[in-house]
């Protein structure tokens, strides 16, 4: 993106010195610098890559050339690194502190409008980044940095969903703790994304596999269950005795598991199950007003799956039982 807007400003004849220093893009005049269209941990050149996922390994060839040549590309390995530093130690992008308390006791609360822009956790695997995370994280963090300079006081928080079954597997099949190979993953995936520039309040991450986050998704399950919210039943489930776990639907294609393709059986399985159904009217009644897609409304609708209906009997000469008829009229 930013390899886009230096290539316009550098082509426009309307556009001053000032400006193209302030993009951080150097004049015909200035000594050039070319670069190889290699990986780099530290720098990178984006969709030059045949793999879909980002490498770790790096190299990098700068050259200086005449200073009567015109720049030949967006130097990414000055801009990125200087601004990127510049962002961690200032921590500029650290959630305000919306109430402080200055030395005399005077409170000072934020008049600012609030934004929380939350992103869909990454599972951090051992492949590392691929080209769909950061397509959608760009999208979150222009708004971001938009709000941010719309005097808004912005909350966005990056973290793990490092529970999975890929990382169970893989302490199966070589033998290592999970903790293990999950915190190196960790520590890659950080890396890449720190590498891409996104405004991420870093003092709030969290992964799901951490003992002081897990110890509260274990209390809200304790509360469900002190409100008869959280009960076993037997529901039928995909069943994969070669992984030894129950798989979603989205994860079993044609019979067998998307992971290994191996049988996958229907089976009825004791386990929790939560009733949110208790709260479908509640979950319906909340959408109204919402300024959200119609495609978006109706998935929210669907997956509440709240149904009015009634139930009609018919008695049927030359049977003694009734005959029971159940008809949903969504909306009546």
């Amino acid at each position: 993106m930013l390899a886009r807007i230096a290539t316009a400003f550098r082509s426009s004849p309307a556009v001053t010195t000032s400006s193209r220093r302030a993009f951080g893009i150097s004049s015909p005049s200035v000594t050039t610098v070319t670069t190889k269209h290699i990986i780099s941990s530290n720098q990178r050149t984006f969709g030059l890559q045949t793999s879909r996922y980002m490498s770790s390994e790096t190299t990098i060839e700068e050259t200086s050339t005449s200073s009567d040549t015109q720049q030949t590309g967006y130097p990414f390995a000055q801009i990125e690194t200087k601004w990127q530093k510049y962002w961690k130690d200032n921590n500029t992008f650290a959630t305000p502190n919306r109430r402080q308390t200055l030395d005399d006791g005077t409170v000072i609360k934020s008049t600012n409008k609030k934004k929380y822009v939350l992103d869909m956790f990454p599972y951090p695997s051992g492949a590392g980044l691929h080209v769909g995370h950061p397509e959608g994280y760009t999208a979150s963090d222009v708004m971001s940095r938009y709000w941010r300079m719309t005097s808004h006081d912005v909350l966005h928080p990056i973290g793990w969903d490092s529970f999975g079954l890929p990382a169970e597997q893989f302490a199966i099949n070589t033998g290592t703790h999970p903790e293990t190979t999950t915190a190196k993953n960790i520590a890659n995936f950080k890396r890449q994304l720190q590498m891409l520039g996104f405004s991420y309040d870093w003092e709030k991450e969290v992964a799901t596999t951490d003992v002081n986050y897990v110890k509260w998704t274990q209390w809200i399950f304790l509360q469900l269950f002190k409100k008869g919210l959280a009960s076993q039943s037997s529901v039928s489930v995909n069943w994969c005795p070669a992984l030894g776990t129950v798989l979603a639907n989205e994860e079993v294609i044609n019979g067998l598991s998307e992971r290994g393709d191996h049988p996958v059986e229907r089976l009825p399985l004791r386990q929790w199950v939560l009733k949110i159904t208790e709260y479908a009217d509640r979950l319906e009644a909340g959408l109204d007003g919402l300024d959200w897609p119609s495609g978006t409304m109706t998935a929210q609708e669907q997956w509440i799956g709240k149904s009015t209906g009634t139930e009609i009997d018919f008695k049927i000469d030359g049977m003694d039982d009734e005959v029971r008829y159940i008809l949903f009229m969504k909306g009546i």
